[in-house]
């Protein structure tokens, strides 16, 4: 594409005669030569100690070795099996008294599913195996496999999306997106069947309406002759709020924002490239690369590349739609592929807007474990209920605290600092609940405990959010046959703290300050003081306490701070540098039972100087472990007997 003599192309003449693999090609290739012209100025303007010039070689057969991968990744993956280290833990004997915390958690030989003992007080992650090892795996391996050259595909999309050919398949796809969504959130019957979660999508009916806006998904989702293993979900929901809905695509168009009040949901969201930017009122597209993660880390993270594009519709509606772009960047190991998704936002008298948010897509359920398994595939973890109750609690929260400012009500600066460190506090919590690629949860293999399905724990590094130091997160998800509203009275309320609380057990529990954040009862933030028995003026420990609940989810998590962290907050100081290491509870619908029966997820973290990333101490582990198991026994008791509820 070379010589200076020659007349040169417009971007759509260019690709005209290629086929996408080869435009893929061309486009990688040019990436890498530029790459390689960098390298070599870089080796020019060192001018050379052989030292240096053996770091920069490095670097360029690293880049060579990447570009190799790159290419014949999707190939290898259609015809070779994934070669995945064999990762165990060495169970080696709890410390002296340790033995008997709690029956589940004595030596089981007969089972055969315990780890083997050893001198060492550690649990060591190493990739070999013996007979008397038991085989434990990253808990989401076989989930993560198709992102192991996430950055090199970051980069590939990023340097494709910029080439004329790309951009205007993007925007093909993003405005047919658009019309589909517009149609999907205004009509109802027969494409929309009413049901208790809402409205289900009637999978004939769309095809027949819609037909296919990406040629990679199934014509017959549903057919006996397809062997799909991804399913089908699809859910509406619709709210009023009394905001401008260009506020609202000015959030969902702004990654920051977006990333920030749905950090709940969002785990990670990368803008790799911007198409159109005619302005939020009118119209702007971009590629993103996003992350989601549930309420519960036993549910797998859902990833894609998308288009996400947003318009003005008509002089009183906005569209905001997503929609994967697996046709232009196919990978054999998809999980997950968006269908258009996203939100129709209509202007209404007296200042409110209308919100209808559809949520659609394929994804592979099969490694979701049995006890969250309606949870997800009701779209209760996903859906379009999740979402909208999300964006609906963040404009209540932030509504709610604009009126305390009024100068009747006063909201102070040592108030709104303290709500600030509560917001990082939530944000610590949700991340701590996300799949880390380089930091995997693990399974932990320790004999059942009743009720308890399924137990994971990793490593958190230093400065991970606000981390003071090294530490272990422990999860663990159980049913109860109760509803959630009573299941978030119970531990929100600082009166039934010491009931569920162990180490608050022959404590008083006094609450010593609560701001509202919200509408629903029991939405605040506080702080909670654990005086000693003996003398009720000491306070052995004092708790950041932020509870909330919506129409899809409830939180109480919690975080011990110094009480001089307290003081200086309270007198105005800065909430920024205080470290803060959250525990707590998501409590959810099961997904089948209606509100007879939720799920509720315990996490719960400890500093540990010890621990690293490939080495968890084994007395941290039993003692994170006893406290899970007997903390869900208590939650237990507490909420179905009622003469426990306090």
């Amino acid at each position: 594409m070379g010589s200076n003599g020659e007349e040169k192309k417009d971007g759509n003449d260019e690709y005209q005669d290629m086929s996408i693999v080869e435009i893929i090609d061309y486009c990688t290739n040019a990436r890498y030569e530029e790459i390689e012209r960098e390298l070599e100025e870089m080796k020019s303007y060192i001018g050379g100690g052989s030292g240096v010039q053996s770091e920069v070689q490095r670097e360029v057969n690293r880049i060579s070795w990447k570009a190799e991968a790159l290419q014949i990744g999707c190939i290898l993956t259609k015809h070779c099996s994934i070669l995945i280290p064999k990762i165990s833990f060495h169970r080696m004997d709890p410390p002296e008294g340790i033995n008997n915390l709690s029956d589940s958690g004595r030596d089981n030989n007969d089972q055969g599913n315990r780890m083997a003992s050893s001198s060492s007080s550690t649990y060591n992650v190493q990739t070999s195996g013996s007979s008397h090892e038991s085989e434990i795996k990253p808990f989401w391996s076989l989930t993560e496999v198709g992102m192991d050259f996430e950055r090199d595909r970051n980069l590939f999309v990023s340097v494709s999306v910029g080439t004329e050919a790309f951009k205007i398949k993007i925007l093909d796809l993003a405005i047919t997106a658009m019309n589909e969504l517009a149609n999907m959130a205004i009509e109802n019957e027969p494409l929309w069947h009413p049901c208790i979660a809402g409205r289900i999508l009637n999978c004939a009916e769309y095809i027949k309406k819609f037909g296919q806006v990406d040629s990679h998904f199934p014509v017959l989702p549903n057919a006996e002759t397809y062997t799909n293993p991804l399913q089908t979900e699809a859910s509406r929901e619709t709210r009023f709020l009394a905001v401008q809905p260009v506020h609202i695509v000015e959030l969902l168009m702004n990654n920051d924002q977006y990333s920030h009040v749905l950090s709940n949901m969002v785990s990670k969201a990368k803008v790799l490239g911007v198409l159109s930017t005619r302005g939020l009122q009118w119209s702007f597209a971009s590629v993103m690369a996003v992350k989601f993660h549930a309420s519960s880390p036993l549910v797998p993270n859902r990833k894609c590349y998308l288009a996400r594009y947003s318009r003005r519709l008509n002089n009183n509606a906005w569209g905001v739609v997503d929609v994967s772009l697996q046709s232009l960047f196919p990978n054999p190991l998809t999980r997950y592929r968006r269908r258009p998704s996203g939100c129709l936002i209509e202007r209404f008298r007296d200042g409110l807007c209308k919100v209808t948010w559809v949520e659609h897509c394929e994804v592979d359920n099969s490694s979701v474990p049995e006890v969250c398994r309606y949870f997800v595939t009701s779209g209760h973890a996903y859906g379009a209920k999740q979402w909208l109750s999300t964006l609906v609690r963040q404009h209540e929260r932030l509504t709610h605290i604009r009126v305390r400012r009024d100068p009747k009500l006063q909201l102070s600066t040592e108030e709104a600092n303290l709500l600030i460190l509560a917001d990082q506090m939530m944000r610590n919590f949700w991340r701590n609940m996300s799949f880390l690629r380089k930091n995997r949860w693990m399974l932990v293999s320790l004999s059942d405990a009743e009720n308890i399905h399924k137990v994971i724990i990793r490593f958190v590094k230093e400065k991970e959010g606000r981390c003071p130091g090294p530490a272990l997160v422990m999860a663990a998800t159980i049913r109860i046959p109760t509803s959630a509203r009573r299941i978030f009275n119970f531990l929100q309320d600082e009166n039934s703290r010491s009931k569920w609380d162990i180490l608050s057990h022959g404590h008083v529990v006094q609450q010593t300050r609560s701001i509202s954040n919200g509408c629903v009862p029991g939405n605040h933030v506080s702080i909670l003081e654990v005086k000693s028995p003996e003398d009720p003026d000491r306070t052995v420990k004092t708790l950041l306490q932020e509870s909330f609940s919506t129409s899809a989810c409830s939180y109480v998590t919690f975080a011990p701070v110094e009480a001089s962290s307290i003081n200086m907050i309270l007198n105005g100081g800065d909430s920024d540098n205080v470290p803060v290491m959250p525990s707590g509870f998501s409590i959810l619908p099961d997904g089948l039972t209606g509100d007879e029966v939720s799920l509720v997820t315990i996490i719960f973290q400890i500093l540990d100087s010890a621990a690293s990333p490939m080495c968890f101490p084994a007395h941290s582990v039993y003692s994170m472990y006893k406290v899970i198991t007997e903390t869900a026994k208590a939650i237990t008791a507490g909420v179905v007997d009622p003469y426990n509820m306090g």
